[in-house]
Order: structure tokens, then sequence, then C-alpha cells
């Protein structure tokens, strides 16, 4: 028995072992970055302070071209309640703003130093509020990339390392894992330099190649402690891999979003789908148009915005966590599919059936069935854990109040404290 209890505890020491490299294997990400349904990515030679709020623009577009809530809820087949919530609150802030100084600068040195300049600006002096702040630097294989890091980054720090504004950053273009670790240790460099601490600086990166996709957990595990999510980009793999058309549900392309989407809940980071490249913008402009342009105009618009709501709808019931914006209108489709997809009847219905689950848990049973008639079905700690993830992302998005998650056990203390000064960044010490 000595003997039997010797190999016991060998195999107790392994075992632990395992379980830490498990943990190592797994992105330890504070709970606001599950807040990405949509990403407004916006150039930053120009006023992207705007897209902080860019619902406020979504509702002058509307009002335009006269569409209303209702008309547009039946055009786009969109939930008239979520659109109407999200036009009329008054400073409703995106869930992530991109200042972007790669795609969107043209390829001279001088744009390439005003977008700098606007991205310090709008770092150090916008009211970022809730709104997860990222910036995306030139690629590996442009000359400005060494620029855009050691230039913009430093020059947002502020005396006080907890009011650093730069949440993260986004790498364009991304090959091999070893350009992955070449940034991890640049930005360890910065960070150092900041007195910030270590993976303060958080990175999301854009899958856009055939290459990338195909490596794509080696790319993940280069920087899983700093990872908060994985950005599918449409546009550039269709040309890498010389698809007949860029279309958004072509079979490779959706191949592609559960490939994406299986690495990113491996390592439980969001998976990020690509931008719909219709954006909601007039045929005719200028003055005197006739009341057939004005026509023509408004249903390309409603056309545009529900392209953008289908597409969010899609990548949603894929398993996406959110998805690229570039307009105003696309964003408030945006945030209406995933409010959408996390109504309250649904969140009153998971909230139940979680309770039904402890209280069968509490009298000593494993598993129970949950439902009624058709719908009823066999509950266990697989079918519960599926419930509290998707109801975690509820309280990350605030579809969930923060207390009753709590009560449930879904996020933590330390979780609740941070929703709470999140929600009310003043409060903050």
């Amino acid at each position: 028995m000595t003997l039997i209890r010797q190999l016991a505890d060998r195999a107790r020491q392994s075992r632990e072992q395992l379980l830490r490299e498990r943990r190592m294997a797994t992105a330890e990400m504070p709970l606001k970055y599950w807040c990405q349904q949509a990403h407004f990515t916006t150039p930053a030679s120009g006023t992207p302070e705007k897209a902080i709020q860019g619902l406020a623009a979504a509702r002058k577009l509307l009002q335009k071209f006269d569409i209303s809530p209702a008309e547009l809820a039946d055009h786009a087949g969109a939930p008239l309640s979520a659109l109407r919530g999200l036009i009329e609150q008054p400073d409703c802030h995106t869930p992530l703003v991109m200042v972007d100084c790669e795609d969107a600068v043209a390829l001279d040195a001088e744009s390439a130093r005003k977008a700098r300049a606007g991205a310090i600006r709008c770092f150090s002096q916008a009211n970022w509020g809730s709104t997860l702040a990222f910036f995306r630097p030139a690629g590996l294989t442009l000359d400005g990339c060494i620029d855009d890091l050691f230039e913009v980054l430093p020059a947002v720090a502020s005396e006080r390392v907890e009011h650093y504004p730069i949440d993260g950053l986004i790498w364009p273009k991304v090959e091999h894992p070893n350009e992955l670790v070449w940034l991890n240790e640049r930005l360890g460099e910065i960070e150092h330099l900041l007195g910030l601490p270590e993976q303060r600086i958080k990175l999301q990166f854009l899958v856009e190649s055939g290459y990338a996709l195909a490596q794509l957990p080696e790319l993940v595990k280069a920087v899983t402690p700093r990872l908060t999510g994985i950005i599918w980009g449409i546009a550039d793999y269709a040309a890498d891999v010389n698809l007949p058309e860029l279309r958004n549900d072509h079979p490779s392309c959706d191949w592609a979003r559960q490939v994406i989407v299986n690495v990113a809940g491996a390592v439980n980071v969001p998976a990020i789908d690509n931008m719909t490249l219709n954006y909601p913008t007039p045929l005719h402009r200028g003055e005197g148009l006739s009341l057939a342009q004005q026509q023509a105009n408004k249903l390309k618009v409603l056309n545009a915005l529900k392209e953008a709501y289908q597409d969010a709808c899609h990548g949603i019931r894929l398993g996406m966590s959110g998805k690229w914006v570039g307009h105003p209108g696309q964003l408030l489709m945006v945030l209406a599919a995933y409010q959408g997809a996390c109504s309250q009847a649904q969140l009153d219905q998971d909230i139940a059936e979680i309770e039904l689950y402890q209280r069968s848990v509490a009298s000593g049973s494993g598993a129970t069935m949950i439902g009624r008639g058709e719908g009823d079905y066999m509950a266990d700690r697989a079918t519960d854990r599926h419930l509290r993830a998707r109801l975690r992302r509820a309280t990350a998005w605030g579809r969930l109040d923060a207390q009753r998650a709590a009560s449930l056990g879904i996020i933590n203390e330390n979780e609740f404290w941070q929703l709470d000064a999140r929600a009310n960044p003043a409060s903050e010490a």
C-alpha cells in the first residue's frame, strides 16, 4: 500500500503540472474585453473621436433619409425594440473603436506622420468612457510600423500608469508566429519603459491570408497572455486564396470563420467577424434631387443597413462574438443584431434553467430534464456551462445586471467591481 500511495502522490504532482499548463494555454482576459459586439474602425488622420459615440451619427443618417425605426425594422427584419433603444439612447458608447494607421493611411511619409499625430491626439484627449480604445499600427511589411509603435504608444502615457488610455493593439496581416513573438517583445519593452504592468497592452490580430489561417493555433500560442480577440479579414483573404468572388457567405469564408471560432473558443477570446463592404451611402448627391433620386437614395441606404444586419446575424449563428463596422449606420445594425441575439426573453429562460439545474444538484442529482413538451432536454454540467458562457457575455454587454450575474456565480466579486467601475468611470479611484 505504501508503493500505491507513492504512485498516487506522484500522479497528483504531475496532474497539477498538467493543470498549470492548461491554464497557461488560455487567455486570462478581464471581463470588459468580452464587450466587443462592434469594432468601429476609423482613420487616425480624420476625427476618430467621433466614432466613440457613433450612434449619434446613425441617428442623423436616419433623419436625413427620412427612415423611421419602424420602417427600418420592417425592411431589415431587425427587432424594433432594439433599434428604438439604440436610437434614443443619448450617450451610447461604441463597444470598441480602432484608430487606424494602416489601411486607412496613404503610403507616404507625410500621411503617416499626420495619422500618428491624429492617433496621439485622440488617445490623449478624447473622452473614451466605456469604449475599448485600440490602435492599429502599420503592419510588419510597411516601413512605418516601428514609428507607429515607438511614437504613438509612449506619447499618450501620463504620469499615472492606471490612466494609460490605450487598451490594446490590432496587428494586421500577420503571417508567421515569429512575427507575433517579435511584437510581443516590443510591447514588453514599451511597457517596461512606461512603467506599465506586464501584458497591460492587449493584442488582437487579423487573419487575412491562407497562411495565417493554416497556422492559427501557432499564432495564438505566441501571444496568448495578451490576446483579447481574433479578427477575420475577408477581403485580403479572398485575394490571397484567389476566390472567384468576394462574398460574405462564400463557403470558404464560412469555413474560415469556423476555424477562427474554434481556435478563439479554445483560448477563451472573442472571434470578431469581418466588415460588410456595402456602406449605407446614397447613389445620388447634391442639391435639387428629383423625387425618384431621393427614393433611390433611401432604398440604397435601407438595403445596405439590411445587409449589415443580416451579415451580423449570419456571424452570430456561426459563433462570432462581434463584427467590424466602418460606418455609423453599420454600427446601429450590428448592435441591434447582438441585442436581438440576447433578448430579455432568452435571458429570463437561461436564468430559469440555471436555477432549475442548481436545485437538481442541491437535491443530489447530477443531471435532470429541463423544459416542457417537445422543448425539454437533458441538463448536466455541460449544458449548464453553455448557459453560463452565454450569460457571461450578456453581462459584459450590459444586458444582464451585474449583481444578478454575481448571485448566480456567472462573474466573481472582482469582475463585479470591474463592471461597476466601467459603468461609472467617474467613481474610479
